[in-house]
């Protein structure tokens, strides 16, 4: 009789954790129609939507503070923007001293309901928005004195960006040493032990070291500033992180290295006095098209750099678990449970067996040579299984075995989905009208993947999701132990009602900043003084086609930024 109960509540267990599955709400599924709206270019709704779903107290402060502000950006009110986001970075500089009262917040709750940090690469792009905010304001001034302030607003955010990116090399350590310990005897034993259990990736090599294209656009600030001594140091300390690794971390385009040590050179040239460097650069990082000249520096011409910021950043989104113990192999075992679309439920399925499940020559072995492979749950399923043997006692001793048996427990950790890209192609048309009134030929450009915040996001994700998934187990078995406690006097439906409660109520922190790009592009033209009109031209994915035109004016000698957000329209209406 009592195996016919306990059988029957943990029937009724496996019923409640699937129905609880459909509770889960993820942050972007919160602020859709912000970002609905911000895509649509309804900026004045999107930002009233933002302040009613959004606190600006509270846990989600720093993100009330980081959408409202791209969202100003967005609608060209750039002082609007900076007000916030100053706002947002000094929520931010102080959220890193939360720690306890976040744990006492999350223990019994879900990790959503911490203080949002923000991830260490949002802080840079929060300062890289305001420099650009800035930089616009000082562009659309004619009053020089405004101008040089603007200028000098432009400058502490470089400062900021900076420190920032200084402290974390400081912390990580810079490709060079990445590159030094993945030669040390130590490093080849751990790549084959890791080779040996299945694990496919080293996180030491997804770790955010720096930030290229941050470097990038400071050198262009020193340069529109006039600091070339400066703007060289940045241009180069790019082109160099671009090459020994950040283009291929983030997979973005070759060009861009090429492009970097281009305009190191250029600004080299432009300030003089490096004759016996730049020639070198020249030759051995073979910067010159077919027919160029060494010279790259023009001052009869003028500068302009094209920056396009590409659609919306991805969303995190729930991966469910089935946590429990198998008491026949004393094995904790966690398994995915996908929902959603047949997409959404294999994306689940490929991030699990990547990043938790069994795999692996030593795991066969091991399972194998002590007959545990014959009871083991990753036989059949795709499954990450523990042997608990070596501490049985204290699982029976703590009442774990109740607590994750009878159905187990659910557990849920954050994932990303496949970060595809937006748009299919993105190209640059440009036409000439010069001072003499002479209009050139049209010409195209490709335009060049300098930086990919979908990338920065995932690999971060990667490198926590052991640490997200050891959380996860900590917390719903704490909390589903407090829960049958509390209910102990009720018998097997204290227990049911213990993990009906806690199903119902656990979730994944999937908090992040959406209305950043998915990823940035750029296009530098060395032009004649005169007014040229720009086409911006992208496709996406699924043929839709935006066309941005763009006329801008430009003396000799000058360097323009041309700021600009290209988002992938909405699909048609489909007809009854």
């Amino acid at each position: 009789m009592l195996a016919s109960v306990s059988s029957q509540i943990k029937y009724f267990v496996l019923a409640a954790l699937l129905f609880a599955l459909a509770g889960c709400t993820t942050y972007g599924e919160t602020v859709q129609t912000v970002l609905d709206d911000a895509r649509a270019g309804n900026y004045a709704v999107a930002d009233e939507i933002a302040q009613q779903s959004l606190s600006p107290i509270g846990k989600d402060q720093l993100l009330y503070y980081l959408e409202r502000g791209m969202i100003a950006h967005l609608d060209g009110r750039y002082q609007d923007s900076n007000t916030l986001l100053e706002q947002a970075y000094f929520i931010a500089d102080s959220q890193y001293q939360t720690e306890l009262k976040d744990w006492l917040a999350t223990a019994m709750t879900h990790p959503g309901n911490a203080a949002y940090k923000g991830q260490l690469y949002e802080r840079s792009f929060l300062h890289y928005t305001k420099m650009l905010n800035y930089l616009m304001l000082a562009q659309q001034s004619d009053n020089a004195i405004d101008q040089a302030k603007l200028l000098d607003g432009a400058r502490v955010e470089n400062r900021r960006i900076q420190l920032l990116l200084d402290s974390n090399v400081l912390k990580t350590g810079d490709y060079d040493d990445a590159k030094n310990g993945q030669e040390k005897l130590f490093t080849q034993f751990g790549k084959i032990f890791r080779e040996l259990n299945g694990e496919l990736y080293d996180p030491a090599d997804l770790v955010f070291r720096d930030q290229a294209f941050a470097h990038y656009m400071m050198g262009a600030m020193y340069e529109q500033y006039g600091e070339l001594d400066n703007a060289r140091i940045s241009y180069q300390r790019a082109a160099e992180l671009y090459e020994k690794g950040y283009a291929q971390q983030y997979k973005l385009d070759p060009e861009m290295t090429r492009q970097a040590w281009r305009d190191t050179v250029r600004v080299m040239q432009k300030a003089g006095g490096y004759q016996d460097r730049w020639p070198q650069l020249v030759k051995t990082k073979a910067l010159l098209k077919e027919g160029e000249l060494e010279q790259l520096y023009q001052k009869d011409q003028a500068e302009l750099l094209v920056v396009q910021h590409v659609d919306l950043s991805p969303q995190r989104k729930v991966l469910n678990m089935h946590l429990m113990i198998n008491e026949r192999s004393r094995q904790i075992v966690v398994r995915p449970v996908p929902i959603g679309s047949r997409q959404e439920q294999r994306e689940q399925a490929a991030w699990f067996y990547i990043l938790y499940a069994d795999k692996g020559i030593y795991n066969l072995v091991r399972d194998f040579s002590d007959g545990s492979i014959l009871n083991s749950e990753g036989l059949l399923f795709n499954s990450h299984a523990t042997t608990l043997e070596p501490v049985w006692s204290l699982v029976e001793e703590t009442g774990l075995d109740q607590i994750l048996g009878n159905g187990g427990v659910r557990v849920a950790v954050p994932y990303y989905p496949i970060p595809y890209e937006p748009m299919k192609t993105v190209g640059l048309n440009l036409s000439t009208t010069t001072t003499d009134k002479t209009t050139a030929q049209q010409k195209s450009y490709p335009m060049i993947k300098a930086d990919s915040v979908a990338m920065l996001g995932l690999l971060q994700q990667v490198i926590d999701a052991q640490n997200d998934l050891n959380n996860a187990m900590a917390r719903e078995t704490l909390r589903n132990m407090l829960t049958m406690k509390a209910l102990k006097n009720l018998g097997g439906l204290g227990i049911l009602g213990s993990k009906l409660i806690t199903a119902s109520t656990t979730n994944a922190d999937t908090r992040s900043w959406l209305l950043l790009p998915h990823h940035i592009r750029i296009q530098r033209l060395q032009l004649p003084a005169g007014t040229h009109r720009l086409v911006l031209s992208s496709e996406s994915q699924n043929g839709q086609t935006v066309q941005q035109t763009e006329t801008v004016t430009l003396a000799a000698g000058e360097l323009k930024i041309l700021n600009l957000r290209t988002f992938v329209p909405a699909p048609p209406t489909k007809k009854q």
